[in-house]
């Protein structure tokens, strides 16, 4: 017997896939979008929690059925298309949980004891998704802490960043210090309290230092600007050293995204092979 196929735009499901393109719905319900078979597979794969997966019901995609407890619902291909974010429409979409929201203070701590995380990245006021989609992917694949994110950052388990962190929105730690109502200097204390030895480190381009004379490790935290701002006047008083990436003198500067992977990939040169990346 065949499985029923939903033929209404009405459809719950479906209609929850559109409502999460927005960040309070994402909030509010604690749930994600990630679209095609890759990223599904890779939330899958880290044990993330998939509430639904909606698949092409004439393009039904190859998944690890026995490793998949969530309703599996079959969808007419133009609707699904019509529920995509996607210019090429997936054969899947799948709807998750969002994983926990980790303690800025606890997290950094715990890391710094098992002594094998490397930096903590804090994305201020970095508003484009691609870039923080980029530097979740970078920080998986180095080996970074975690990513804290600071108000006025891309939401990191938005469409565009889940898309362009190929996955590691479900691997990468994110503590997450972006509400309305968050002063970063109080969220700065409670992490000195609890890790005295923490380096606050920003990356601009008119820095003191040069990164390559800069002490990383897991009780870094590499702040990373936006390119045209660069790190925001409620987050520099905080700051214990503000480093430079050394660069041709007629170029302004780097993408936020490309200097967040200089830098760890500096703290990972200097310590050696990657020994399976960051972890949730």
């Amino acid at each position: 017997m065949n499985d029923p196929v939903v033929m209404s735009a009405h459809n719950a499901q479906l209609k929850l896939v559109r409502k999460l393109q927005r960040r309070r719905t994402r909030d509010q319900e604690g749930a994600f979008v990630v679209e095609g078979e890759d990223l599904v597979l890779a939330g899958i794969e880290t044990g993330a929690t998939p509430r639904v997966l909606l698949v092409d019901a004439q393009r039904v995609p190859q998944l690890p059925i026995e490793r998949i407890s969530c309703p599996i619902v079959h969808v007419e291909p133009k609707l699904l298309a019509e529920a995509s974010g996607l210019a090429h429409p997936p054969r899947v979409i799948g709807i998750f949980d969002q994983p926990a929201d980790r303690d800025a203070a606890v997290a950094i701590d715990l890391r710094a004891r098992e002594g094998t995380a490397g930096p903590w990245l804090a994305l201020d006021a970095l508003g484009d998704p691609g870039n923080v989609g980029t530097i979740l992917r970078t920080a998986a694949a180095l080996g970074a802490g975690g990513i804290i994110t600071l108000p006025g950052t891309a939401d990191p388990f938005g469409p565009k960043a889940a898309r362009a962190s190929m996955g590691a929105c479900f691997r990468v730690p994110v503590a997450r210090l972006d509400g309305s109502t968050i002063d970063v200097a109080d969220e700065l204390d409670a992490i000195r309290a609890a890790v005295p030895a923490l380096r606050v480190v920003a990356l601009d381009a008119d820095g003191d230092v040069d990164l390559w004379d800069v002490p990383l490790d897991a009780t870094t935290l590499i702040v990373v600007g936006a390119e045209r701002e660069g790190i925001s006047a409620a987050m520099r008083p905080n700051v214990d050293i503000v480093a430079s990436i050394p660069q041709d003198q007629q170029v302004e500067s780097v993408n936020a995204g490309v200097a967040a992977s200089i830098a760890l990939y500096e703290w990972r040169r200097r310590v050696g092979a990657v020994d399976g990346g960051a972890a949730s």
